[in-house]
């Protein structure tokens, strides 16, 4: 059992550790996924999107709780 555990850390720092050369060797990657991510949160069309998303769940979720109430009634 403990040689199971000892198995199973060292494919964990060994997989930690070639993830991290990963991303070292892509530089800018994550950098500009970061900026791209960014751009689209703020995008006004993204932010009507969600907006409006919010809404409709919020009206659904209303008459949701309103059928649960009369068939509890």
């Amino acid at each position: 059992m403990r040689k199971n555990i000892l198995l199973v850390g060292v494919i964990a720092v060994a997989a930690y550790l070639v993830g991290v050369e990963s991303g070292k060797s892509r530089g800018k990657g994550y950098e500009d996924l970061r900026h791209q991510l960014e751009r689209l949160w703020t995008d006004p069309r993204a932010r009507k999107s969600r907006r409006d998303l919010a809404k409709r769940l919020r009206k659904s979720a209303k008459s949701a709780a309103r059928g649960i109430q009369s068939r509890l009634a």
